[in-house]
């Protein structure tokens, strides 16, 4: 079975999120299974490849072709696709990424005619179950973004039949919807976490597609995200002092302490790795700081995004010498040892379709206090591997942080490092998904 995972980011050529870690890993998970999978991304600036050839497609009504490239990393055949719009520094986040990632859509479509079943992944690529005539599996890995279009640049572009803009397949308020599209001409969809696909079928959850996910819950299955237990793995890891396991803790000791001299932190630490985004709930850390800093807690926050969140973090830490670091920066090595060394995770999400960090965290013993929504409810075992909290208040965090340490921070962390969240079991459910979508 010949896979085509059709993407705008993934590890270790470009990532911004979590969803590059899955695009990543789940390739070298399925390999075994038989599944000769490749992931096809936008050339982003400063990636390199070996040309292989070039892409003939239509955008606007014009033909327009596009150089190929082709990269190995690891188990992972990656294929580089160089259409115009992306010889840029940031992956998204530009007036025009609508038009870029159509344009990617269209050359991606020719590229598939290749493989038996194409895997398109978030909005990015959302149209191709639409576009090529090869079956089709989207992936919803966060329903909050979901490319919207004006209709008549969209139809313009694709040359696309305007007879598709009505409420059952593109229209949404008046524009197209491009996650909307792959929603309803995929032949199956997934999300991310079993209880993320019951979530999303509702008015909270849905983001204004809960009705057409409900029309659509017969092909609509939650799988797990794994995590790529290669990368992750406290056992020889080499961005951490020494290396450790659940029977020997000396390395997880040293780990501590170097965490706290690269901090300069003092008192147990509470660490948060991530994207500065609304959904995250870092609205309710910068709340609860006054308080976690009263009862002797020292806070590190690792990430990038929107500027009013960074800002925040840049007082507090002006403010609290010693016992708030922020680090503006996605820097892997700091975001292993803050893993490793800190004594707990704060994931307290509005919202978390599925979310690794809780998983990371868990497999190098340092257990998570998460906000009990989506894939955090499926992957932190309350009281056994970490504390879940159910209340979006400051007051619902602190009692998950303060519940943690009355039941015991390293007992919890030493649970948490028994869980397997390897990609076997998720791999081979996307195998049997991949069997019904072929037919």
């Amino acid at each position: 079975m010949r896979v085509l995972h059709v993407a705008p980011e993934a590890y270790p050529l470009v990532k911004v999120g979590g969803l590059a870690d899955v695009v990543g890993a789940l390739p070298k998970a399925l390999g075994p299974l038989g599944v000769e999978a490749a992931v096809l991304l936008p050339w982003h600036r400063g990636l390199e490849a070996q040309g292989v050839g070039e892409v003939a497609y239509r955008f606007a009504g014009a033909e327009a072709r596009a150089p190929l490239g082709e990269r190995v990393e690891g188990r992972v055949r990656f294929l580089l696709l160089g259409v115009e719009g992306f010889d840029r520094e940031r992956v998204y986040g530009y007036p025009d990424d609508a038009e870029r990632y159509l344009r990617f859509a269209l050359a991606a479509a020719e590229v598939a005619r290749g493989f038996h079943l194409v895997h398109a992944h978030d909005w990015t690529a959302a149209l191709l179950p639409l576009l090529t005539p090869v079956p089709a599996v989207l992936t919803l890995h966060n329903l909050a973004h979901q490319g919207l279009v004006d209709p008549a640049p969209f139809f313009a572009w694709t040359g696309l039949p305007w007879s598709l803009f009505h409420m059952e397949a593109l229209e949404f308020f008046g524009r197209v919807n491009l996650l909307k599209a792959g929603i309803v001409f995929a032949r199956a969809v997934t999300t991310v976490s079993p209880s993320y696909a019951a979530e999303i079928q509702t008015p909270e959850f849905g983001m204004g597609l809960d009705g057409v996910l409900r029309r659509h819950a017969h092909k609509l299955r939650g799988i797990l995200n794994g995590l790529d237990t290669e990368i992750f793995d406290p056992a020889r890891d080499p961005y951490l002092p020494a290396p450790y396991t659940a029977e020997d803790l000396k390395g997880k000791r040293r780990a501590r302490l170097a965490f706290r001299r690269r901090t300069g932190l003092r008192g147990p630490i509470l660490a948060y790795v991530g994207r500065l985004d609304p959904q995250k709930g870092l609205d309710l850390v910068l709340s609860a700081l006054p308080r976690l800093l009263e009862l002797g807690f020292s806070l590190y926050v690792q990430g990038v995004g929107e500027e009013g969140l960074a800002r925040a973090f840049r007082e507090a830490e002006a403010a609290h010498p010693g016992r708030v670091r922020f680090l503006e920066a996605y820097e892997e090595a700091m975001a292993h040892l803050a893993y490793a060394g800190a004594e707990a995770l704060l994931v307290p999400s509005r919202f978390e379709p599925c979310g690794l960090v809780q998983m990371i965290a868990q497999r190098y013993g340092t257990p998570p206090v998460a906000r009990a929504v989506g894939g955090l409810k499926d992957t932190v075992e309350d009281g056994g591997t970490g504390v879940l909290f159910q209340s979006y208040h400051p007051e619902g965090l602190l009692y998950g942080v303060l519940r943690l340490f009355r039941l015991g921070a390293e007992d919890l962390g030493l649970r948490g490092m028994a869980r397997d969240f390897s990609w076997a079991a998720s791999a081979r459910a996307y195998l049997e998904v991949y069997r019904q979508a072929l037919g």
